[in-house]
């Protein structure tokens, strides 16, 4: 037919198939013409197929239409063939949906696309993993925490970081840790928290991991800050007796002097006595109380910096004209390098020099045995942009438990020391919003480094 109106052709079609069916039966059973009724049967047969299958064309174009949603194909369009306003509004239909599944997706995407941006882009590191292990998602905070490119499985962690891997795996959900990773030399605290999640039937489990180091300092430097607070109200306190005596001992002597208002004043022997080792003894105890005091205010009252930028090349080799001659008479080999050129930082230059005299002096002090003493500082532009200062030596090291406490106010190794050095310097450095860690082998040696 030269048309293709379906339902013309429908009618067209059950017209055709009647009249056949008409002319078969008005043709009876005659023995004569068996022949053709045969083939007015056939025909019947035929146009009844044909006609089954005319209609269910327009159910093919249902299925196919079927089958773009269900696999996620919306690159199909209907279009009219000519079959009437009733199928051409029904394919009109078709692509409507067809494009409303399409932008649906497609926000979808975008939806997923914004998310996993702005997981990868976060501060704290995320993982998300099976109960099998098999990491579905990690982000990049996580990865440089964990100090990996890319993690397929949790126990690809195992062999660095054992304890990570227990505690991913067998930590109660909700509940939280803290963990130390090992990175280089360093360690560096985080904070483990992990929740259960099931999606479409599957469980998963969520971790959040986060470096800690900074809050922990700011709260144990609070904590010292405030016991310094204390302290120094009481050791004032203290200061009050010593006062006392020696307004006694003014006053004995004023007695004696308007007892004998002469030129001359005589003195029993044990009175004057007694008199000198008061005077000995608020002398001695003053000027304890004093440094004490003084170096109480020292870790107490760091001024804020005055942030400006400058050269840490220049500053490198002003540091070592200021040591030269005391190296050169320890016969100390020093070496100042930056290894980034035109390197510059925001800091306050002054507290930043106190905090490299400070681990200057301790490093000749840590080589003082040493049959061949070495020191050097280097200054380089790490990974993430931060400025990094190291002072390295080559002195018999610090044992791990006094790792743990070196930072701590008032404690020190040396047997003249005050303990008060590193504390500073560690102050200093949360003041610039930056950190100083130590990392140490007995035998081979100490790194200090300060980082911006």
């Amino acid at each position: 037919m030269g048309f293709k109106n379906f339902r013309l052709q429908v009618v067209l079609r059950v017209l055709l198939l009647v009249m056949t069916v008409f002319l078969f039966f008005r043709l009876g059973f005659n023995s004569s013409l068996v022949a053709t009724q045969v083939v007015l049967g056939a025909l019947i047969a035929g146009q009844t197929l044909a006609l089954i299958l005319f209609i269910e064309r327009t159910t093919h174009r249902l299925i196919k239409f079927l089958n773009t949603i269900k696999y996620d194909d919306f690159s199909e369009v209907f279009s009219s063939r000519g079959e009437g306003k009733v199928f051409d509004e029904l394919y009109q239909r078709y692509n409507e949906v067809i494009r409303k599944f399409r932008d649906i997706r497609s926000e979808k995407e975008a939806t997923t696309q914004y998310f996993q941006n702005v997981v990868q882009h976060i501060g704290i590191g995320i993982v998300t993993f099976r109960k099998s292990g098999e990491i579905q998602l990690i982000n990049n905070a996580a990865k440089r925490l964990l100090q990996v490119t890319h993690l397929a499985h949790v126990e690809h962690l195992r062999a660095e970081a054992p304890q990570m891997v227990e505690q991913l795996l067998t930590l109660p959900p909700g509940q939280s840790t803290v963990l130390h990773l090992k990175h280089g030399k360093e360690r560096v605290p985080v904070a483990l928290f992990v929740v259960d999640l099931v999606m479409r039937g599957e469980d998963f489990r969520l971790a959040s991991i986060q470096n800690i180091q900074r809050e922990l300092e700011e709260k144990e430097m609070e904590a010292w800050q405030n016991l310094i607070r204390v302290l120094t109200h009481e050791i004032m306190n203290s200061v009050t007796p010593i006062s006392s005596l020696a307004g006694s001992v003014a006053a004995d002597i004023q007695d004696v002097l308007e007892a004998q208002p002469g030129e001359q004043i005589l003195l029993q022997r044990e009175e004057t006595e007694d008199m000198g080792m008061a005077l000995q003894t608020i002398e001695r105890r003053s000027q304890g109380l004093v440094r004490f005091v003084h170096d109480f205010r020292s870790l107490a009252r760091v001024p804020v910096p005055k942030k400006q930028l400058f050269s840490v090349e220049e500053m490198l080799r002003q540091l070592q004209t200021l040591f030269q001659e005391e190296l050169t008479h320890e016969q100390i080999h020093f070496e100042a390098v930056c290894q980034t050129k035109g390197l510059q930082v925001l800091a306050d230059r002054e507290l930043v020099e106190q905090v490299l005299i400070n681990l200057v002096r301790n490093a000749i002090h840590a080589v003082a045995d040493q049959a061949d003493k070495c020191i050097q500082v280097e200054a380089f532009s790490d990974p993430d942009s931060r400025v990094v200062l190291q002072v390295t030596d080559n002195g018999s090291g610090i044992a791990e438990e006094a790792l743990e406490q070196i930072f701590l106010p008032f404690y020190t190794t040396k047997p003249t020391g005050t303990g008060i050095g590193l504390s500073l310097s560690k102050q200093i450095m949360r003041l610039h919003k930056g950190s100083l860690t130590v990392s140490s082998e007995l035998g081979r040696g100490t790194t200090f480094t300060m980082r911006f």
